[in-house]
């Protein structure tokens, strides 16, 4: 830090003597970076990617902020856009309207904004602006991406879901539409909807599909909900003692009846229409009180962590709207002109796919607090769209960027450099499939004659795709700073953030790590691993042995099956985000050379096929879940490193899910707790960890109300139980770490040289620079424009 300083010191010792000869100009310090994907929507409302939140993470303040500790080698969470943490003001608030009862706590919390919140322009930011900015992030004719921000996992705002959702019908479960509407039998339920259709899961109830009109079943059957020709009363009788009843013979008659209610649907309204906006639980008490009424719940860390983005510019946004035709589109967030700024920094230029700047925003209320002196040096962030990693090192070089990531062909050159810098992430990247029938006969279709792609809808073979992959290969081919990944989450996840405790540390997800991997019954006195952790640390995800054996099987599933015939020939689209990355280009063609390698000497010897889409841009997600493609890999999510109760949301929500043809809500899964077994669906399972307490089924079929948060072993214990049976799936199966190396410009210096989790070395806020732009200018040029970084 001496010398930083002193350097800066003599920048400004040159800049006071120049001062008699020239109109004096202050320094400016621009950090420079390059990136091969471009954001397109960083509104708070739409964005979806961590491209996107490149742009979004700049423009607004966080209630709460990760700062380091006194001893800089930990975190702590500080107030940043309110006064202090929140007064819990539940008892203002006791009564039906609310549903908070006297004696309730963690229900009600107030929270009084900072002085001198301002928009880019100088506009006062008020308590009002919040409560208006919610109204529209949960506007039912808008459909915002993140709307659910506001009332899913952890935080949920009371009323938010039915104001967004007022008037929706949808299929609804016969039980759950017996709960809302409080009927103790399913006879009250028939007679109330007896004139309405019934609707069924086929794969879901009896993987098969029965054709009312021929009387016979077809031999396949779609994962998805549809309309049955039966009404609801229709719909039972089939199902419980007709042809149904007769085609499940596993079940007995009484389980048929138990699970008419998970498996048989009708179309149904479960929120009124015209909700008013002022039953949301998001209160403007005065223009610095805000108040968030909860429906469930919630203090401490995941309170204020769990506070999402909400705020958009009230005119800015209204300018940006428009409605053609019955729907409403939105450009908020989108170019520099739909922006604006509530953040250190604001968008001062942006030309898609060729560069965008970050300004220093004079109106931020940061930069008047005592405890930001000193910090923020950086007045611009200047990105260039750079897709050939060539080019970005050559610009690395010439002084033109401030960082530049290694990839494979730099980091054997680079390894030992001074400038080197290493960092492990919270991700885990993963190979993913939506083995969606319908939709992969479709594809199938299109792809011509002897194409076939619903193969992949058999699960043995995507456990094949899994033990074939050489993962310690993939990644010295395609990122050698990664590392093999081989379960749903990494080690930087923290299951406990008040203990520090992560989550792979637990017993718990150890177990489901050996589970997946067919290891539980090697452990033990006189086996072949004697601890857990000894399997654990044996694993490499990679048996070709195995892996031929589960082509061979799910090649005989398929012909069996109908699926495809000795004719045909399996052809998998992967689709990449662009045709320049060096990670996507490497890891495409190891690919292609490894399966083809794995299947020789199986029955799909010379019938897998691989081609390649890399034209998806930031589309990559969604063009999975529209089978547009057949395969994604190095995808994963990221941004909740402290909470994986609410990640699994990724895994089980529609909104989110690669395989959105997985229905986790008609799924079931038990629960071990204290010795008693407990059942119900996925996704109620994954509402248990997230604060709401649910009602399952025990061993006796008895139902029974479980509070699984009120334990944090029991609460580690279900996202475990959640984490396997998602692994179990093959759908989203896990290839590598989230590790990355990355050379550091002479220009900047990092506050620390260690990275101190989750702050990493403390970024643009704590960087401070050797040379203000112009002296860096003149320094390359002093080093003949090239410099020596080994």
């Amino acid at each position: 830090m001496r010398k930083l300083l002193s350097l800066v010191l003599a920048l400004c010792m040159m800049a006071s003597l120049t001062a008699a000869f020239a109109e004096e100009t202050a320094p400016t310090y621009t950090y420079r970076t390059a990136a091969a994907e471009f954001p397109t929507n960083w509104s708070p409302f739409q964005q979806q990617t961590a491209t996107d939140s490149n742009i979004t993470d700049w423009l607004y303040s966080a209630f709460y902020e990760f700062d380091f500790n006194e001893d800089k080698d930990g975190y702590v969470l500080k107030p940043l856009a309110v006064e202090d943490f929140p007064t819990d003001v539940s008892a203002d608030y006791v009564g039906e309207e609310w549903g908070i009862a006297e004696g309730d706590t963690a229900r009600a919390w107030k929270f009084i904004l900072r002085d001198g919140l301002a928009w880019e322009d100088g506009t006062p930011i008020t308590a009002p602006d919040f409560v208006t900015s919610a109204q529209y992030l949960l506007d039912p004719k808008a459909q915002n991406h993140r709307a659910d921000g506001l009332y899913s996992g952890n935080l949920v705002v009371a009323n938010a879901e039915a104001y967004l959702k007022q008037g929706l019908t949808e299929p609804t479960s016969y039980g759950k539409v017996k709960a809302s509407k409080g009927f103790a039998t399913t006879e009250e339920l028939i007679d109330a909807f007896k004139d309405e259709k019934g609707w069924i899961n086929w794969a879901n109830s009896f993987g098969d599909t029965y054709d009312f009109e021929a009387k016979a079943w077809t031999g396949a059957a779609d994962n998805e909900v549809v309309e049955t020709p039966l009404t609801v009363g229709e719909l039972y009788e089939f199902y419980t003692t007709g042809e149904g009843a007769a085609y499940a013979t596993w079940a007995s008659p009484e389980q048929l009846v138990e699970w008419t209610e998970d498996e048989l649907f009708l179309n149904f309204q479960a929120y009124e229409d015209g909700f008013p906006f002022e039953k949301v639980g998001v209160k403007a008490l005065s223009d610095k009180e805000l108040v968030l009424i909860l429906a469930k719940p919630l203090e401490g860390f995941y309170l204020y962590y769990g506070i999402p983005n909400w705020l958009v510019n009230e005119a800015k946004y209204n300018e940006c709207a428009s409605e053609k035709d019955g729907v409403y589109t939105n450009s908020y967030g989108t170019s520099q002109e739909t922006t604006m700024s509530w953040g250190p920094y604001k968008l001062g230029s942006f030309q898609s796919d060729k560069e965008y700047n970050l300004v220093r925003n004079e109106n931020w209320f940061g930069y008047s607090l005592p405890e930001f002196e000193g910090l923020y040096q950086t007045d611009v962030i200047n990105v260039s769209y750079v897709q050939e990693p060539a080019t970005r090192m050559e610009m690395f070089l010439n002084g033109k960027l401030d960082v530049n990531g290694l990839n494979k062909d730099y980091i054997k050159e680079y390894a030992s450099s001074d400038y080197t810098y290493y960092d492990e992430g919270d991700s885990v990247f993963a190979m993913a499939f939506n083995p969606d029938l319908a939709a992969l006969k479709t594809a199938q279709e299109a792809a011509g004659a002897n194409i076939n792609k619903t193969i992949l809808t058999i699960k043995d073979f995507r456990i094949a795709m899994s033990l074939a992959m050489n993962r310690s290969e993939f990644v010295l081919a395609a990122d050698p700073t990664s590392f093999p990944a081989f379960a749903l989450y990494g080690s930087q996840i923290v299951a406990d953030p008040e203990e520090g405790l992560f989550y792979r540390t637990t017993d718990t997800a150890k177990q489901v790590v050996v589970d997946f991997w067919g290891l539980a019954d090697e452990i033990g006195e006189g086996k072949l691993y004697a601890t857990v952790d000894d399997a654990i640390d044996s694993i490499t995800g990679y048996n070709l042995e195995m892996a031929r054996e589960y082509f061979d099987k799910a090649y005989d599933q398929a012909i069996e099956a109908g699926l495809m015939t000795d004719a045909d020939t399996v052809l998998i689209m992967v689709g990449t985000p662009n045709a320049t990355s060096a990670f996507y280009n490497s890891g495409y063609d190891f690919i292609v050379n490894n399966y083809t390698e794995a299947v020789k000497g199986t029955k799909l010897e010379g019938k897998l096929k691989f081609d390649r889409d890399s034209t998806l841009g930031n589309g990559f997600a969604d063009a999975l879940r529209n089978n547009q493609v057949d395969m994604l890999f190095g995808v994963g999510w990221t941004g909740s490193t402290f909470d994986p109760f609410g990640l699994i949301e990724a895994y089980v929500s529609s909104n989110y899910q690669y395989d959105p043809a997985w229905k986790p809500a008609e799924t079931q899964m038990t629960v071990t707790i204290d010795g008693e077994a407990y059942t119900t669906d996925v996704w109620t399972w994954y509402l248990s960890i997230t604060n709401n307490v649910i009602t399952a089924k025990n061993a006796a079929g008895e139902d029974v109300e479980l509070d699984v948060t009120a334990n944090a072993e029991t609460r580690i214990l279900v996202l475990g139980e959640l984490e396997n049976i998602i692994l179990q799936n093959y759908d989203f199966i896990p290839l590598m770490g989230d590790a990355s190396a990355k050379l550091k410009g002479m220009k900047i210096e990092y506050y620390l040289e260690d990275e101190v989790f989750p702050l990493s070395r403390g970024g643009v806020k704590y960087m401070t620079y050797n040379y203000d732009d112009a002296a860096w200018d003149a320094f390359v040029a002093e080093q003949g424009g090239t410099l020596n970084y080994k």
